[in-house]
């Protein structure tokens, strides 16, 4: 039997396209306003990106298997 009436999944969550490059900025100017404030902007600047990286990642992942339930 082949069923063709079934619904498509819908596109891929938006939130989830833009987690990793979101995280990227928000965590860099972040980041660089702390370490504006505590004495190196540079080195506050670097370790913001990384920690809004890995947010991103960690939200890209949930989009993912949030994608993967409407299958």
């Amino acid at each position: 039997m082949n069923d063709k009436t079934q619904a498509r999944p819908k596109a891929f969550p938006l939130w989830g396209t833009v987690a990793i490059p979101a995280g990227l900025l928000w965590g860099t100017a972040l980041g660089a306003g702390l370490g504006l404030w505590l004495g190196d902007v540079f080195i506050g600047a670097l370790i913001g990106a990384g920690l809004g990286v890995g947010i991103g990642f960690a939200l890209f992942a949930a989009a993912i298997v949030v994608m993967s339930s409407k299958i």
